[in-house]
């Protein structure tokens, strides 16, 4: 069979399984991004299908992503639009919420080739780390420690000490620590126990991190530049002053060094530079 009809298990059929599903994969320690990524894709799917996600069928789902491409959605979105669309049904047909999981006849995609995308230049990175507070702290969190948004949001003076940034949750719920950059702990020593980045005081989370990030790049002159390219241009400037690419992995805390990759933009002139070095070996008589 090329679809695959759900029926409901004594469940709320309407919008309550999406809910539940977005707390369990919260409960695993799934980013607070991913998460309401997540939420957005079911429902806007639940609301497409004739009967809502529980009698969804195969056809109808691979319709919504063919869809979605016509409309202008890039390949790689629709790609992981499906990738959340069949982690859900996955869950539901293990939990016994839903019977069946209709993505499994669904035809399997090759992701498109990941091309690395330029960081910032090291003068963007200094104009951006001279932002005003909380942004000052924010940017070198970013830069120099490589910490993530849900990372800057959490931080706290009391986990940064001269030698290590410690990472109480990292991606993925585990802990992490990173060497402390001397700008950092510059910036960080005087400062008193508590949270380091706050919006006057109030506590914050990643999304408003990213978001008022973009801002304040844009006031700055810095059109877009976000909190995650701050990353990219870590990994990037490392590998330009000739760190291993495995050290990078480890300063990222990515678990697969292909991950790395994918944020190590590598230069025309660094390409040219590698190929000039090679000795001429052989000149025509």
């Amino acid at each position: 069979m090329d679809t695959a009809t759900l029926t409901p298990s004594g469940h709320d059929p309407t919008m309550g399984y999406i809910e539940e599903h977005l707390d369990a994969i919260a409960a695993a320690g799934m980013a607070e991004l991913t998460i309401a990524r997540r939420g957005q894709v079911l429902r806007r799917l639940h609301d497409y299908l004739d009967a809502g996600l529980a009698w969804g069928e195969t056809a109808q789902i691979e319709a919504w992503l063919a869809r979605l491409r016509r409309e202008g959605v890039s390949r790689r979105t629709a790609l992981a639009y499906g990738s959340h669309i069949r982690a859900f049904y996955a869950w539901a047909d293990e939990a016994g919420i839903l019977d069946g999981d209709p993505t499994l006849a669904m035809k399997r995609r090759r992701w498109p080739r990941w091309i690395p995308r330029p960081g910032l230049t090291q003068e963007q990175v200094r104009i951006a780390l001279g932002a005003p507070e909380p942004w000052c702290t924010a940017y070198h969190l970013a830069y120099y420690e490589g910490f993530r948004a849900k990372e800057i949001a959490a931080a706290r003076r009391e986990d940064i000490t001269e030698a290590l940034a410690w990472i109480p949750e990292a991606k993925g719920g585990d802990p992490g620590a990173v060497p402390t950059h001397p700008a950092v702990w510059e910036l960080l020593a005087d400062r008193p126990p508590g949270r380091l980045v706050t919006n006057h005081g109030r506590k914050v989370g990643p999304q408003w991190v990213s978001q008022e990030a973009i801002r304040q790049f844009t006031r700055m002159g810095l059109r877009g530049a976000h909190i995650h390219k701050l990353r990219h241009s870590l990994a990037q400037h490392l590998l330009e002053a000739g760190a291993d690419l495995r050290v990078v992995q480890e300063l990222m805390r990515h678990a697969s060094v292909a991950t790395t990759q994918g944020y190590t933009y590598v230069t025309d002139a660094r390409k040219t530079a590698a190929l000039t070095a090679l000795p001429r070996l052989w000149s025509p008589p």
